[in-house]
Formats: C-alpha cells, sequence, structure tokens
C-alpha cells in the first residue's frame, strides 16, 4: 500500500436487511450536518440513505432500524443527523441510553453541533440542562428533543416522533414496554 493511502476500512455492512424503496430523505439530513462543517462517511450516508427511505406516500420506509458497528467508529454521528432533520422539521423526539453520562454527551454533543451551524441559544434554541432529564428546542420549528436514561416505567403517557434506544445492548423488557405507550399515542 502506499504511503499517501490512507486506509477506511470496510463502508459496507456485513450483514443487513433493507427493504426496497425508491426515495430517501437522506441528503436533507447531511446537508443539516454539514452546515455545521462536520463530514460524513459513505458507511454513514450509505446508513442514513436506508434509515430515511420514504414510500409512495412519503411515510417512512422502515419503522425500525437498528446497527451495530465497532466503538469509537461513528455510530452516533448518524443518529446526530436524523435527529436534526427531526428538530427542523418539527419533530418530537425522545433519545434514551442507559447511562446519565452517555445521555449527557448526547445532548452535549448535539447542542455543539447546533451552535456550529450558526444557531444561538436563547435567540434560535432552547437548551435546557438538567442531569439525566436535558433537552434542546428549535423555536422556529419547535421541534424538540428530550434526553432520558431508561426506566421501566419513564415516559408513559407522552408521545414522539422518534425514539432513539442508544445503548441497546442493555435495553430490558420493561423499558421496551414502558416506551411501547408512548409509540401508541403517537
Amino acid at each position: 500500500m502506499a504511503a499517501d493511502k490512507k486506509r477506511i476500512g470496510r463502508q459496507t455492512p456485513t450483514k443487513s436487511y433493507v427493504l426496497e424503496y425508491q426515495r430517501s430523505k437522506y441528503q436533507e439530513a447531511i446537508s443539516y450536518c454539514e452546515k455545521s462543517g462536520q463530514s460524513v462517511l459513505e458507511w454513514q450516508r450509505s446508513l442514513l440513505r436506508d434509515i430515511m427511505a420514504i414510500n409512495t406516500e412519503h411515510e417512512w420506509t422502515h419503522m425500525t432500524v437498528g446497527y451495530s458497528v465497532p466503538r469509537r467508529n461513528g455510530k452516533t454521528e448518524a443518529v446526530y443527523m436524523r435527529e436534526l432533520w427531526g428538530l427542523f422539521k418539527g419533530e418530537h423526539i425522545i433519545h434514551t441510553a442507559h447511562r446519565t453520562s452517555t445521555s449527557h454527551s448526547s445532548w452535549e454533543k448535539l447542542k455543539r453541533l447546533l451552535e456550529k451551524s450558526g444557531l444561538v441559544e436563547g435567540t434560535d434554541f432552547r437548551s435546557i440542562k438538567a442531569k439525566g432529564s436535558e433537552s434542546l428546542e428549535i423555536f422556529e420549528t419547535e421541534g424538540v428533543i428530550h434526553y432520558r436514561t431508561r426506566t421501566g416505567s419513564g415516559g408513559l403517557g407522552e408521545g414522539f416522533d422518534l425514539l432513539v434506544v442508544d445503548e441497546a445492548q442493555e435495553y430490558t423488557g420493561d423499558q421496551q414496554s414502558a416506551l411501547r405507550q408512548y409509540e401508541m399515542t403517537s
């Protein structure tokens, strides 16, 4: 291998199950991310294309998406791109994690992306920092994202457009049952 060639590794999944689709809204999500100065890896672009696939009625092709990528390879950045898109489209999003530190870290990173995109806290968006229960809200679109640690009863009675289950390897049946209540209310 030449010294000037950078090794990037495999850019496609070893296994995947993706329903057929003709269109995707992924390019909009990528453009929101790129406004923050972030670059998008090819595998993230491909994953987001599948995540944001739509049918002829403009409904999501995939209601549930899961993926596993080794640590420190940018897997959560794909989630941030989808969440940014949702905020700018007025969605109500719940981002859950097993650990408070993970939930808080995701809140910090998305807040930083908003700021790097040129948005100003207090003018363009609101940020609530309450360890284990943070949120971000875009004033213009009323899109909001809540960050929560998971419990067996957390979230009962609330509705949302997008549920993110970070640290899914720790996702229990009780937590899933409690969060399913969210899904049925929206």
